[in-house]
């Protein structure tokens, strides 16, 4: 991995002055996902510092064909929406900030970019995976801030469709980010492709059912359960990498969300805050209709909760 990504990073090292996207200059790249890569950029003469996400080629066609099949805004579309004008800007807003979004070199054949904030710091599942004291520390506000992000995002019509700890971004001087707004999409949608992380995707998001803001909400529910018991609800063994049996592996996972009453909180964590299991296992009922009706009635629980436990946050 590490090997191909500086082989990678080389080869478009050598080819940067080539590229073109607006009057935003690529200085190098922080991250090379499956769908994109991020590169840290400026706007000379600004010396403030953006993030500059490219699709891959593979995935950018893939989110051409979604949004013509489904009428789905795209990305950029999606991020400039919910960004706040910078005359009301809050640093704390809890979505990262999209400030244009086009094609390389203004070529609409070729591949999208988008140019968003730069958010210095890492996401829960990093944080989680090496016993970060900042998110024990900080996890209740950290998930209220996510939280919020998600209302705002219902508020505006949409379901996030991807709602997991690798999208959720703590910054170095505490600020909390949800990133990631390719499979947003207005709600009432029935998805055919199963688009989002499998670990955390609700059960009518696995079925191909019309999705609401109650899927974000049991995703959601998914995170508070893996940030405060160290795991996942619903796993399944590894096993070999051929398609088959990843294919085979996804599917078991699914039925599993379907399926499976996710095990209780308190039998994998004795440490559980008082009072959270019940907002964990509301959260991720089977039935949309048994969660809670919206992301505001789940953050007035979580903020009653941290008044009782102060120091569980």
């Amino acid at each position: 991995m590490a090997k191909s990504f500086w082989r990678e990073w080389f080869g478009w090292a050598r080819r940067a002055e080539k590229r073109h996207f607006r009057e935003f200059h690529p200085i190098r790249p922080v991250h090379d996902g499956e769908k994109a890569c991020v590169y840290q950029a400026r706007r000379p003469p600004d010396p403030a510092l953006y993030a500059l996400k490219l699709y891959k080629p593979g995935y950018d066609r893939t989110s051409r064909r979604m949004q013509k099949r489904y009428g789905v805004p795209c990305e950029g579309e999606v991020g400039v929406l919910l960004t706040p004008p910078t005359t009301i800007f809050d640093p704390s807003f809890p979505i990262v900030r999209t400030f244009t979004y086009g094609w390389e070199c203004n070529d609409p054949a070729r591949c999208q970019y988008l140019v968003q904030e730069f958010v210095d710091g890492a996401n829960l599942k990093h944080m989680l995976g090496c016993a970060d004291p900042r998110l024990r520390r900080n996890r209740l506000e950290i998930l209220q801030a996510a939280g919020s992000a998600l209302a705002i995002i219902h508020e505006h019509g949409l379901v996030h469709r991807d709602v997991c700890s690798d999208n959720i971004l703590f910054s170095k001087d505490g600020r909390t980010k949800l990133i990631d707004l390719g499979f947003t999409a207005p709600a009432g949608i029935a998805f055919e492709e199963k688009s989002g992380t499998l670990t955390t995707m609700s059960p009518e998001q696995c079925e191909g059912r019309r999705l609401a803001p109650a899927a974000d909400i049991y995703s959601f529910g998914v995170v508070l359960f893996e940030i405060f018991t160290g795991s996942l609800p619903f796993s399944v063994g590894r096993g070999p990498r051929d398609p088959a049996h990843a294919a085979r592996r996804a599917s078991e996972l699914m039925q599993k969300h379907v399926h499976d009453p996710p095990p209780r909180p308190t039998e994998v964590a004795r440490d559980l805050p008082e009072g959270l299991e019940p907002i964990i296992l509301r959260c991720m009922a089977k039935s949309p209709e048994r969660r809670y009706p919206n992301m505001k009635e789940l953050l007035a629980d979580l903020v009653k909760l941290h008044e009782r436990e102060p120091e569980a946050g």
